[in-house]
Protein backbone atom coordinates (compact mmCIF):
# COMPACT_ATOMS: atom_id res chain seq x y z
CA UNK A 1 0.00 0.00 0.00
CA UNK A 2 1.56 2.96 -0.96
CA UNK A 3 0.93 7.02 0.16
CA UNK A 4 -0.20 9.34 -1.58
CA UNK A 5 2.49 11.92 -2.58
CA UNK A 6 0.24 14.67 -3.79
CA UNK A 7 -0.99 17.61 -2.10
CA UNK A 8 -3.32 17.88 -4.44
CA UNK A 9 -3.27 15.04 -7.01
CA UNK A 10 -0.47 15.71 -9.40
CA UNK A 11 2.89 14.18 -8.04
CA UNK A 12 4.23 16.43 -5.31
CA UNK A 13 7.33 16.91 -8.02
CA UNK A 14 5.28 18.06 -10.46
CA UNK A 15 2.76 20.57 -8.03
CA UNK A 16 6.12 22.00 -7.07
CA UNK A 17 7.36 22.75 -10.08
CA UNK A 18 3.83 24.22 -11.75
CA UNK A 19 3.01 26.65 -8.07
CA UNK A 20 6.81 27.77 -8.70
CA UNK A 21 6.34 28.23 -12.28
CA UNK A 22 3.36 30.11 -12.03
CA UNK A 23 4.35 31.92 -9.62
CA UNK A 24 7.60 32.90 -11.48
CA UNK A 25 5.79 33.87 -14.38
CA UNK A 26 3.34 36.52 -12.64
CA UNK A 27 6.31 38.01 -11.13
CA UNK A 28 7.86 38.96 -14.07
CA UNK A 29 4.32 40.89 -15.77
CA UNK A 30 4.04 42.49 -12.12
CA UNK A 31 5.60 46.20 -11.77
CA UNK A 32 3.47 47.06 -9.03
CA UNK A 33 5.67 46.81 -5.93
CA UNK A 34 2.51 45.84 -3.78
CA UNK A 35 1.79 43.03 -5.91
CA UNK A 36 5.30 42.10 -5.77
CA UNK A 37 5.33 41.90 -2.39
CA UNK A 38 2.05 40.03 -2.00
CA UNK A 39 3.25 37.71 -4.44
CA UNK A 40 6.59 36.83 -2.87
CA UNK A 41 4.16 36.41 0.26
CA UNK A 42 2.10 33.87 -1.55
CA UNK A 43 5.13 32.02 -2.91
CA UNK A 44 6.88 31.49 0.59
CA UNK A 45 3.24 30.45 2.06
CA UNK A 46 3.10 27.23 -0.83
CA UNK A 47 6.69 26.33 -0.67
CA UNK A 48 5.88 26.58 3.16
CA UNK A 49 3.02 23.90 2.80
CA UNK A 50 4.46 22.37 0.28
CA UNK A 51 7.50 22.04 2.98
CA UNK A 52 5.05 20.55 5.65
CA UNK A 53 3.21 18.12 3.23
CA UNK A 54 6.63 16.60 2.50
CA UNK A 55 7.80 16.27 5.81
CA UNK A 56 4.70 14.05 6.80
CA UNK A 57 5.22 12.01 3.60
CA UNK A 58 8.42 11.46 4.62
CA UNK A 59 7.53 10.39 8.45
CA UNK A 60 4.86 8.24 6.68
CA UNK A 61 7.43 6.47 4.26
CA UNK A 62 10.27 6.21 7.27
CA UNK A 63 7.30 4.57 9.22
CA UNK A 64 6.45 6.78 12.21
CA UNK A 65 2.91 6.63 11.58
CA UNK A 66 1.95 8.55 14.77
CA UNK A 67 4.15 11.97 13.23
CA UNK A 68 2.97 11.76 9.95
CA UNK A 69 -0.93 11.13 11.20
CA UNK A 70 -0.57 14.10 13.30
CA UNK A 71 1.57 16.22 10.64
CA UNK A 72 -1.83 15.11 7.82
CA UNK A 73 -4.60 15.91 10.51
CA UNK A 74 -2.75 19.33 10.87
CA UNK A 75 -2.77 20.08 7.39
CA UNK A 76 -6.34 19.00 6.56
CA UNK A 77 -7.41 21.34 9.35
CA UNK A 78 -5.86 24.48 7.57
CA UNK A 79 -6.15 23.34 3.97
CA UNK A 80 -9.69 21.01 4.14
CA UNK A 81 -9.98 21.21 0.59
CA UNK A 82 -6.74 19.42 -0.39
CA UNK A 83 -6.96 15.85 -1.01
CA UNK A 84 -3.61 14.90 -0.29
CA UNK A 85 -3.66 14.86 3.40
CA UNK A 86 -7.06 13.41 3.53
CA UNK A 87 -5.66 10.93 1.18
CA UNK A 88 -3.22 10.00 3.27
CA UNK A 89 -5.01 9.81 6.59
CA UNK A 90 -7.64 6.71 4.72
CA UNK A 91 -4.01 5.18 4.07
CA UNK A 92 -2.70 5.41 7.45
CA UNK A 93 -6.52 4.41 9.12
CA UNK A 94 -6.37 1.52 6.47
CA UNK A 95 -2.78 0.16 7.66
CA UNK A 96 -3.85 0.27 11.41
CA UNK A 97 -6.97 -1.74 10.60
CA UNK A 98 -9.80 1.40 11.03
CA UNK A 99 -11.49 0.63 7.86
CA UNK A 100 -14.42 2.37 8.87
CA UNK A 101 -11.92 5.61 9.65
CA UNK A 102 -10.53 5.06 6.43
CA UNK A 103 -13.71 5.06 4.10
CA UNK A 104 -14.99 8.19 5.65
CA UNK A 105 -11.02 9.82 4.64
CA UNK A 106 -11.51 8.72 1.58
CA UNK A 107 -15.32 9.44 0.78
CA UNK A 108 -14.10 13.09 1.86
CA UNK A 109 -11.47 12.98 -0.82
CA UNK A 110 -13.92 11.71 -3.53
CA UNK A 111 -16.33 14.52 -2.50
CA UNK A 112 -14.31 16.83 -3.24
CA UNK A 113 -12.25 15.16 -6.12
CA UNK A 114 -14.44 12.34 -7.78
CA UNK A 115 -12.01 11.50 -10.30
CA UNK A 116 -9.40 10.76 -7.48
CA UNK A 117 -7.97 7.04 -8.43
CA UNK A 118 -6.03 6.06 -5.18
CA UNK A 119 -9.14 6.95 -3.00
CA UNK A 120 -11.58 5.05 -5.45
CA UNK A 121 -8.83 2.39 -5.59
CA UNK A 122 -9.32 2.33 -1.61
CA UNK A 123 -12.55 2.27 -1.39
CA UNK A 124 -12.93 -0.42 -3.59
CA UNK A 125 -10.27 -2.72 -1.65
CA UNK A 126 -12.85 -1.84 1.23
CA UNK A 127 -15.88 -2.38 0.20
CA UNK A 128 -14.52 -6.34 -1.05
CA UNK A 129 -13.25 -6.50 2.33
CA UNK A 130 -17.11 -5.94 3.65
CA UNK A 131 -18.36 -8.32 0.84
CA UNK A 132 -19.77 -5.70 -1.00
CA UNK A 133 -18.72 -7.08 -4.58
CA UNK A 134 -20.55 -5.10 -6.86
CA UNK A 135 -19.97 -1.77 -5.25
CA UNK A 136 -15.97 -2.63 -5.30
CA UNK A 137 -16.22 -3.24 -8.59
CA UNK A 138 -17.90 0.14 -9.55
CA UNK A 139 -15.06 1.32 -7.38
CA UNK A 140 -12.46 0.66 -9.23
CA UNK A 141 -14.05 0.75 -12.71
CA UNK A 142 -14.11 4.75 -11.84
CA UNK A 143 -10.71 4.57 -10.61
CA UNK A 144 -9.87 2.91 -14.33
CA UNK A 145 -11.77 5.48 -15.91
CA UNK A 146 -10.32 8.38 -14.35
CA UNK A 147 -7.08 7.04 -14.80
CA UNK A 148 -7.08 3.80 -17.32
CA UNK A 149 -3.89 2.97 -17.06
CA UNK A 150 -3.66 2.52 -12.45
CA UNK A 151 -2.64 -0.53 -12.16
CA UNK A 152 -3.44 -0.95 -8.31
CA UNK A 153 -6.83 -0.70 -9.28
CA UNK A 154 -6.41 -2.78 -12.72
CA UNK A 155 -5.14 -5.43 -10.79
CA UNK A 156 -7.78 -5.29 -8.10
CA UNK A 157 -10.62 -5.25 -10.64
CA UNK A 158 -9.05 -8.62 -11.96
CA UNK A 159 -9.07 -10.35 -9.06
CA UNK A 160 -12.26 -9.27 -8.09
CA UNK A 161 -13.87 -10.44 -11.62
CA UNK A 162 -11.94 -13.62 -11.65
CA UNK A 163 -12.03 -14.66 -7.90
CA UNK A 164 -15.08 -13.14 -6.26
CA UNK A 165 -17.09 -12.87 -9.05
CA UNK A 166 -16.24 -15.72 -11.04
CA UNK A 167 -15.88 -13.80 -14.36
CA UNK A 168 -12.25 -14.57 -15.91
CA UNK A 169 -13.03 -13.72 -19.39
CA UNK A 170 -13.66 -10.09 -18.07
CA UNK A 171 -10.62 -10.42 -16.09
CA UNK A 172 -7.86 -11.65 -19.08
CA UNK A 173 -7.83 -8.83 -20.36
CA UNK A 174 -7.00 -6.85 -17.08
CA UNK A 175 -4.62 -9.68 -15.93
CA UNK A 176 -3.05 -9.26 -19.48
CA UNK A 177 -2.41 -5.73 -19.48
CA UNK A 178 -1.31 -5.21 -16.13
CA UNK A 179 1.80 -8.04 -17.12
CA UNK A 180 2.37 -5.59 -20.11
CA UNK A 181 2.92 -2.80 -17.93
CA UNK A 182 4.25 -3.40 -14.73
CA UNK A 183 7.57 -3.00 -14.50
CA UNK A 184 7.32 -5.62 -11.39
CA UNK A 185 4.55 -8.07 -12.38
CA UNK A 186 3.55 -10.46 -9.23
CA UNK A 187 5.02 -13.56 -9.84
CA UNK A 188 2.19 -15.23 -9.86
CA UNK A 189 0.72 -13.40 -12.44
CA UNK A 190 1.46 -15.85 -14.92
CA UNK A 191 -0.29 -18.62 -13.15
CA UNK A 192 -3.47 -16.75 -12.71
CA UNK A 193 -3.71 -15.74 -16.58
CA UNK A 194 -3.13 -19.87 -17.01
CA UNK A 195 -6.27 -20.42 -14.92
CA UNK A 196 -8.38 -18.18 -16.52
CA UNK A 197 -7.67 -19.19 -19.63
CA UNK A 198 -8.15 -22.22 -19.25
CA UNK A 199 -11.79 -21.71 -16.89
CA UNK A 200 -13.08 -19.75 -19.67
Amino acid sequence: MSWVKCWTHASRWALGVVVVGWLAGCATTAKDPEKEAALAEEQARQEALMKSFNQAVDAMQEGDQDLARQQFRSLNEQHPERTGPLANLGILAMKAGESEEAKTHFEKVVAIDESHAPALNHLGVIARENGEFEKAETYYRDALTAEPDYLPAMMNLAILLDIYLGRPGEALPLYEKYQSMAEEPNPRLKDWIFDAKNRI
